[in-house]
């Protein structure tokens, strides 16, 4: 059963990517390496099965999420099962990420008791595992076969047996012998019947009382004696058996046992969902990736932005770091968010690093992320700062704008 490379990719950074689409089922598992040569930014990857049935996100399996894999460094997940239809999807934070799924295609034609194995003298082959021996001329009999060797002579069309006399041909187990002729049927006995013995007497009544008081009843009689029976006639001579023909000879030769094929492996379990997340009344976009901070952010009217779960006040600086994700949740309908940075030439929108999630766990990315008004935005913060800095604004109030500050870790 070979294990078959069945997709390679090298996605973008921040971008799903289709890895396999299977045409029929398979037990595979994906291997990612890390091909970066700095420690940042990180490389963080996600791998997930969308199946062929599957209409929302709920319904997605994931295999591993957000998983950090250091400079040089490879991963292998654990084999899992895939069927027609599946189609496994990567993401990873940086273009560093080289991803390939490899497997074994489940298909009767490749299970173990269809697989060809040749011995010595005899090979197991084809779907009902059928035994072939050793076959050839009288010329070609092996010198060295020890006495039990079993071979079919395709000169006389038989099986032939090595034995400690030379070679000797055997039988189909059936018997050659002829049969012996049937013997006559031996003169019937005749038939006696005995005579019948004479009716016994009968037994006297005894006198019945007289009227009134009843009287004693009187004796019962003597029982008559039971009639003898006749004696039995002799039975007739029993006619001469014929002989039993002779018994063909057993054949003595049992054909050897099939070697029992491995036990094929055992499949995994499948991804529970997220019922746990539901039952604690989060939502998909608060759990879709890591981030170092998950800042609440509400409106004052028309104004300003608040951060209350971190800030104080109207339109606050807020600080990021560089290299980390920070996350966004939003919940303010009248106020579309975006974040900006100014390269030299004043702000504008970003359009990297940026992954938009609804609460139902559809993903947008980078500038189609920007001007949402609910779900979670999450921004991996580059290394090295624009030039002009950052700020965060309301696309459809100007005043309600405030500054971003970024920080790297070598100034902390």
């Amino acid at each position: 059963m070979p294990i078959t490379r069945l997709g390679l990719v090298n996605p973008a950074a921040n971008t799903n990517a289709v890895l396999a689409t299977f045409q029929g089922a398979y037990l595979v598992s994906v291997v990612v390496a890390n091909k970066a040569t700095t420690a940042t930014p990180l490389t963080k990857v996600t791998v997930w099965i969308v199946p062929a049935n599957a209409t929302v996100q709920a319904q997605y399996v994931y295999i591993c999420s957000n998983l950090l894999i250091s400079v040089g460094q490879a991963f292998e997940t654990f084999r899992f099962a895939v069927n027609s239809g599946d189609t496994i999807y990567v993401l990873s934070t940086t273009a560093q990420a080289s991803f390939s799924c490899n497997g074994i295609a489940q298909s009767d034609n490749i299970l173990p008791e269809n697989v060809t194995q040749t011995f010595t003298n005899k090979t197991i082959r084809g779907v009902n595992n059928v035994l072939y021996l050793d076959a050839g001329t009288t010329a070609q009999r092996s010198a060295s076969a020890e006495v039990g060797y079993v071979r079919y002579n395709t000169e006389t069309q038989t099986l032939e047996l090595k034995n400690t006399s030379g070679w000797v041909n055997v039988g189909t187990g059936a018997g050659g012998g002829a049969t012996g002729p049937t013997g006559p049927t031996g003169p019937t006995g005749p038939s006696v019947t005995g005579p019948t013995g004479a009716p016994g007497s009968a037994s006297a009544t005894g006198a019945t009382g007289p009227t009134g008081p009843t009287g004693p009843t009187g004796a019962t009689g003597p029982e008559g004696a039971a009639s003898a029976t006749g004696a039995t006639g002799a039975a007739g001579p029993t006619g001469p058996t014929g002989p039993t023909g002779a018994t063909g000879a057993a054949s003595t030769v049992t054909g050897p046992t099939g070697a029992t094929g491995p036990t094929g492996p055992t499949g995994v379990a499948t991804f529970s969902g997220t019922t746990d997340a539901t039952a604690a009344s989060i939502t998909i976009d608060e759990v879709a990736y890591s981030a170092i901070a998950r800042l609440v952010v509400t409106a004052n009217g028309t104004t300003a932005y608040q951060f209350n779960s971190h800030y104080s006040g109207d339109d606050p600086t807020i600080y990021v770091l560089g290299g980390a994700t920070i996350a966004f949740n939003l919940s303010e309908a009248s106020h579309p968010f975006k974040l900006q940075e100014d390269t030299g030439s004043g702000f504008v929108d970003i359009s990297t690093g940026l992954i938009h999630c609804t609460t139902t766990g559809t993903l947008t990315t980078n500038t189609n992320a920007q001007g949402k008004t609910s779900g979670t935005l999450y921004w991996n913060v580059p290394i090295t700062a624009a030039s002009g800095g950052y700020r965060y604004i309301c696309a459809s109030h100007a005043g309600m704008v405030g500054t971003i500050t970024h920080k790297s870790l070598n100034s902390i």
